[in-house]
């Protein structure tokens, strides 16, 4: 039986980044650098935990940022309430320092910062609390027991731990069976969340990334881009509904059975939206003539001439030097190496999401946040609110979400 104390127990400090002693045992091993892992190893160490976070980036929130970069993220969608520290109020107050002049415009009802604000606030965050220092880098391909705690291993490195928090977001960019096929044949079809993406002007997407990275190709090349979308531009606020950031209407989501809470989940996917503001630049683009947008997916094949296609939708047919997808990410379901793990401790999973406890125990002192807690937080698991949600949840922690 796996003993798990609590936090603060009998620990070591974290040694350098990247280095391990053998017997080191930290109080917990986070896996995951983006939003999540953060916010969560902030909180555990300002409350005296030894915290070891494993991500294979370069630095913390360095994946986050390039995907923000790549669709041109001027705002955040989230309120600035909504961050990494400890209180609601903390970016209000970082915001107002003499520093940060530049960067202190709000936008709309809901007062939602600007990326390039969020952004330092964050790595203020993870200079005040030494994150960097705790970081390890490395891709996890091992979680088991361990001399009575947990080891989390993966190609040179290895960690003790008395509990684990998975933090992982969703890696898997969304790209249909029909740009698969055309893309094993060498067609000119990438994805705005893979690396360097083409500044092609043909996108496909109907959410708020496809009207970002619409907006900046535009900014970027100067030439008239073409969006082609599933169905009219959906203008909302958030993606969902604002009673998911409140207290009851979580709680009474818990006490729902799992089976229910999957029902949901299934019925009710994510559609894709943009919030006014954006929705306003991007108007005035079309009716400038700078962006076309095309309320259809087009048939795509290729074209006589080599390396460029043909997209043919029931108005007209034009030649395209390349598509980018700007489809999203396939929903996060447990990766290989989890879901071993996960079967050699016995820990129970629905449809391939864990199923989780109050405190989002997963089991034998695994924890889990981010998109695979979704079973447990409902469709805002993997926001920002979703993060502070999960982080106010685990053991030892006291913070207001929001």
């Amino acid at each position: 039986m796996v003993r798990i104390p609590e936090p603060g127990e009998a620990s070591r400090p974290p040694a350098a980044s990247g280095a391990a002693g053998p017997d080191e045992v930290s109080d917990w091993i986070v896996v995951g650098g983006g939003p999540h892992g953060v916010c969560a190893a902030r909180a555990l160490a300002s409350q005296g935990a030894t915290v070891r976070i494993v991500d294979p980036a370069p630095r913390l929130l360095h994946r986050w940022e390039e995907r923000a970069g790549t669709v041109g993220m001027t705002w955040m969608r989230s309120p600035q309430s909504h961050h990494l520290d400890a209180l609601p109020v903390a970016l209000h107050h970082y915001l107002h320092r003499p520093e940060n002049a530049d960067v202190t415009a709000l936008a709309g009802r809901f007062r939602r910062p600007l990326h390039a604000a969020f952004l330092r606030h964050s790595r203020d965050v993870i200079a005040r609390h030494d994150l960097e220092e705790r970081r390890v880098t490395g891709r996890v391909s091992e979680l088991r027991p361990d001399r009575g705690h947990l080891r989390v291993a993966g190609e040179g490195f290895a960690l003790r731990g008395r509990r684990v928090l998975i933090a992982t977001g969703s890696n898997t960019p969304r790209v249909p069976a029909w740009a698969r096929r055309l893309r094993r044949d060498g067609a000119p079809i990438g994805h705005a969340f893979e690396p360097d993406p083409a500044p092609f002007v043909d996108l496909i997407g109907s959410g708020i990334s496809a009207v970002q990275r619409a907006l900046l190709v535009r900014r970027r090349t100067g030439r008239t881009v073409r969006l082609w979308m599933r169905r009219p531009l959906l203008v909302r606020p958030f993606d969902h509904d604002q009673a998911w950031s409140r207290h009851r209407f979580l709680h009474s989501w818990a006490r729902l059975g799992d089976a229910e809470r999957w029902d949901f989940l299934e019925r009710n996917p994510p559609r894709g939206s943009v919030p006014e503001g954006l929705a306003g630049r991007f108007d005035r683009a079309v009716r400038r003539g700078w962006i076309q947008v095309e309320e259809e997916i087009p048939q795509v094949e290729r074209s006589a001439a080599e390396g460029r296609l043909l997209l043919r939708g029931r108005r007209r047919t034009v030649e395209s030097e390349g598509i980018t997808l700007v489809t999203g990410f396939e929903p996060e379901t447990l990766p290989p190496w989890l879901r071993r793990a996960g079967r050699a401790l016995d820990l129970p999973e629905l449809e391939g999401l864990p199923r989780l406890g109050d405190d989002l125990e997963w089991g034998r002192g695994v924890h889990v946040s981010g998109p695979l807690a979704r079973l447990r937080l409902g469709p805002v698991a993997g926001h920002l609110i979703g993060a502070r949600w999960a982080t106010s949840m685990l053991p030892g922690v006291r913070m207001q979400p929001a």
